[in-house]
């Protein structure tokens, strides 16, 4: 055995006996090779340790070192007690490295002076398939060069494995760090430990660790009462991180804990159990003042966020018959962050269905007409942009239809392009009598108007969502005159009379049926005294000249 190991890589495993050789194996193909190998069989009882004996086959790199069944924390706790070299990497039992994993590693650390590095890594499932993977969240994919991950932002370090596997360390960073003994889900504590020290982490883009997926009785893939464990680290996590001066800590860890429920509830408990898992997270969430965040990354399936966050919860208001409403209700159900409830409104009145609406039980509230169909990611992406904008009104796209009549944020549109905040509502209560005389788009933008003021509090997804049943076609020449009672500024009205005719138009794919559309636009504008739209107003080439359009200055 060498006298002063370069690494020391401690290699923990129980119960492996068909997958310890080739993991040692991996060592010793390692194109580095001043290292120690510290294998812990601990307790193992179906021949994993005559298995590592024969793979090692005299090599006197390794130390093959028996301990009672202690669980794989003890285990790695006595690999670092024993570990000689000036930087520890670690191996689990059932995985293995690249060649060069300990050489790249080695070189990067040494070259750049960083007191870690991390690696990207493949994974290999049981059907035969190796998918590289970035080892970052929401960036799977491995790429650029060799770079500083910067860990002063509580976000940035959640945006890491937590894994212990794919990083090298020097042992005075580790110093008297430790993994908790007797826990699951052990990883997460020491790495933030360490990240909230290093406050900078070397990034190796090479996918140099051989991670295995799906093998029975791994801790990652567990579905049983012990799921509940993976709360208990999060907690501690959020002790580390409140005595550290990483920022953005609370939508950090909110980011941490969200990952961390979808990987539960991805590894498929019992209904029993994932409810019960899921009331114990919420709790944690209400505990922490934490948050529902993906984050952006779509790995993560948004459905346990009403669970766990309130503001996440979306009610609809359903009007029409209920033989029309078969297809609103199925695209309800399909939705992947689920409805909370669906409230029926038997008359199309504007004021019925926002007294509707101000009874719902969550904090947000749509209105369709039966026949309407929102895409599977409508709710989701929709409470998401609000979340991420702070907004109190989201306008969601209906095919062409983006129904921003002008960049200030003047909306008009059909009511059910709108999503709202309820309690917006309680200022509109007493002043939605006025509202109801109006045809539904130019309601829609007073509406929107009276809550988000000069576009305040305004979102907008352009990605259309939602797919409108027929609605009733309105006279252009009635959309001009009803345009005359409402408070818009005289610019205002002509850029969302404007806006709705471009709206139809878009909506006609026949040639001759368009211009006839655009002169009666042009028309009805004379007719209802409006003047011409803005040139912020975006319209083709036909509406520009039968509406006259004032050029931009």
């Amino acid at each position: 055995m060498q006298d002063t190991p370069a690494i020391s890589v401690i290699l923990p495993c129980h119960n492996l006996a068909g997958l310890i050789g080739e993991a040692i194996a991996s060592l010793r193909a390692q194109s580095f090779t001043a290292f120690e190998a510290l294998v812990i069989d601990d307790g193992s009882t179906d021949g994993t340790h005559e298995a590592a004996r024969r793979a090692i086959a005299g090599d006197g790199r390794f130390r093959l070192i028996a301990s009672p069944h202690r669980g794989l924390s003890r285990a790695r706790n006595l690999g670092l007690d024993l570990a000689r070299g000036a930087t520890v990497a670690f191996l689990d039992g059932d995985d293995h490295y690249a060649p060069g994993f300990l050489a790249a590693h080695h070189r990067e650390l040494t070259r750049s002076g960083a007191a870690w590095t991390a690696s990207a890594l493949t994974l290999f499932w049981p059907d035969g398939r190796a998918v590289p993977h970035s080892g970052l969240h929401g960036a799977p994919e491995p790429l650029g060069p060799p770079r500083w991950l910067p860990l002063t932002d509580a976000c940035d370090v959640a945006a890491l494995f937590p894994s212990a596997w794919n990083k090298l360390y020097r042992r005075d960073l580790i110093g008297a760090t430790r993994f908790r003994e007797g826990a699951l889900y052990e990883d997460h504590p020491f790495f933030w430990d360490l990240a909230c020290r290093a406050r900078r982490i070397r990034y190796l883009p090479q996918p140099l660790y051989h991670y295995r997926q799906g093998r029975a009785g791994q801790i990652t893939a567990r579905a049983d009462a012990g799921m509940v464990q993976h709360l208990d680290r999060l907690r501690e996590v959020a002790q580390i991180v409140r005595a550290s001066p990483l920022t953005r800590q609370r939508a950090g860890l909110s980011r941490l804990a969200t990952r961390a429920v979808d990987e539960r509830c991805r590894a498929a408990p019992t209904p029993l159990q994932r409810a019960g898992f899921l009331h114990a997270a919420a709790e944690l969430f209400a505990e922490q003042g934490w948050h529902w965040d993906r984050a952006g990354a779509q790995d993560i399936a948004p459905a346990p966020a009403p669970h766990l966050d309130p503001d996440m919860r979306l009610s609809v208001v359903l009007t029409g018959q209920a033989s029309a409403a078969a297809r609103t209700r199925r695209a309800l159900a399909d939705q992947t962050l689920p409805i909370a409830e669906i409230l029926d409104c038997d008359t199309p009145d504007l004021r019925a269905r926002l007294d509707a609406a101000y009874g719902a039980r969550s904090p947000w509230v749509a209105l369709l007409r039966a026949g309407d169909a929102p895409s599977a990611h409508w709710a989701a992406q929709t409470l998401e942009t609000a979340r991420r904008t702070r907004a109190k009104l989201v306008v969601v796209a209906s095919g062409p239809d983006h129904g921003l009549a002008l960049p200030s944020g003047l909306v008009a549109c059909d009511p059910a392009m709108l999503v709202f905040r309820r309690d917006a509502l309680r200022d509109l209560c007493t002043q939605t009598d006025r509202l109801c005389h109006l045809p539904d788009p130019l309601a829609t933008a007073l509406l929107a108007h009276r809550l988000c003021p000069e576009g305040a509090g305004l979102a907008a997804l352009p990605e259309p969502l939602l797919t409108l049943a027929p609605r009733p076609v309105l006279s252009l020449h009635r959309l001009a005159r009803s345009l005359a009672s409402t408070p818009f500024a005289p610019a205002a009205r002509a850029a969302i009379f404007a806006h709705l005719a471009q709206a139809r138009l878009m909506a006609t794919p026949a040639r001759l049926a368009r211009y006839r559309i655009a002169l009666g636009a042009g028309l009805a504008r004379l007719a209802g005294g409006l003047t011409p739209p803005p040139a912020t107003s975006s319209l083709g080439r036909s509406l520009r000249l039968t509406l006259w359009q004032r050029p931009a200055h």
